[in-house]
């Protein structure tokens, strides 16, 4: 459905009730929740470059869409909490939000970071919120880049493998990352990435770009979290490694996008997910870690709000 519906009661509460494939250009008011029909996708509308997704934290169980039965079907455990934490420490530091977008649906009726056919395979209504997931991503993501002239995507995930450090997956693959800076860079394999827009822009070698002094990677470190890739630890090696799936892919790596950078966050659950706690303090970490990002590699830095909103409340 391609166009906006009424508000709707929702409790004591007034939502407003879109659909994804909206105008992108259409105004949304910075803090304010949106949701998709039958509430499957919300959209806490933004102000800050910054794109955070949850595509695998949701819980809803709905009979109307079938269980998938192919592919993985569990939860990251946690992950809607703590793309919520990130955007309240960034609105706390900054009176500014960032765009947040979420699945509310369980990962067994849908799994939005795959391709259509494997993500709803075959439920009509699976399907239409994939599409309205996406399709809200790019909104959020065009609306941030027409503000700012750059977005830039966090697509937020857990991980259960034996290292506990978070995987921060550019759209290359372990064997891409386990090769040397001068092979890397003789290779060209930044312009695969979800940094190729911003590489672009600056130029320099690909290799310190993802895992420098600078880098993502890096500033995680110095915070007190493993990473990999990072100076400390540039190469996955042979250890299991998330190399980034079809949400960053497709918004960031994609040659057709442009102004749009990101990665996708693995991160593992002890001391980062697992309370409310590590989710906080994680959040204050990487909300740290990112304003300083974004001011060395896009020279951005938020002005201060003068009456900065209130957070949402989760619904």
């Amino acid at each position: 459905m391609n166009r906006r519906r009424f508000l709707v009661a929702t409790g004591a509460a007034l939502l407003p009730v879109w659909t994804g494939r909206a105008r992108a250009a259409e105004a949304k008011t910075p803090g304010q929740a949106y949701f998709g029909p039958e509430r499957f996708v919300e959209y806490l509308a933004g102000e800050l470059p910054l794109v955070f997704t949850a595509p695998h934290g949701g819980r809803l169980r709905p009979d109307a869409i079938p269980d998938r039965t192919s592919g993985v079907t569990d939860a990251d455990a946690n992950t809607q909490e703590l793309a919520r934490a990130l955007h309240a420490d960034l609105l706390a530091r900054t009176g500014r939000h960032a765009h947040v977008v979420i699945s509310h649906l369980h990962r067994r009726k849908l799994d939005p970071n795959r391709e259509l056919a494997e993500a709803a395979q075959g439920s009509a209504l699976a399907e239409q919120t994939w599409h309205d997931y996406h399709a809200t991503i790019a909104g959020a993501l065009a609306a941030a880049a027409a503000r700012h002239g750059f977005a830039f995507l966090v697509d937020v995930h857990g991980h259960a493998h034996p290292i506990p450090r978070l995987e921060l997956g550019y759209a290359l693959a372990a064997a891409q990352l386990n090769q040397s800076d001068a092979a890397f860079d003789a290779s060209e394999l930044v312009k695969l990435s979800t940094l190729r827009d911003l590489h672009a822009r600056t130029g320099g070698s690909g290799a310190a770009l993802l895992r420098g002094p600078g880098s993502l990677g890096d500033l995680f470190a110095q915070r007190g979290y493993r990473a990999v890739p990072s100076p400390q630890e540039p190469q996955p090696g042979q250890n299991p490694f998330f190399a980034g799936g079809y949400t960053v892919r497709r918004h960031a790596a994609d040659p057709a996008t442009t102004k749009v950078d990101g990665l996708q966050i693995e991160c593992h659950r002890p001391g980062v997910r697992d309370t409310e706690e590590n989710r906080a303090a994680f959040a204050r970490a990487t909300g740290d870690a990112l304003l300083v990002y974004l001011k060395s590699r896009y020279a951005y830095a938020p002005a201060p709000a003068a009456t900065p909103s209130p957070a949402p409340a989760a619904p």
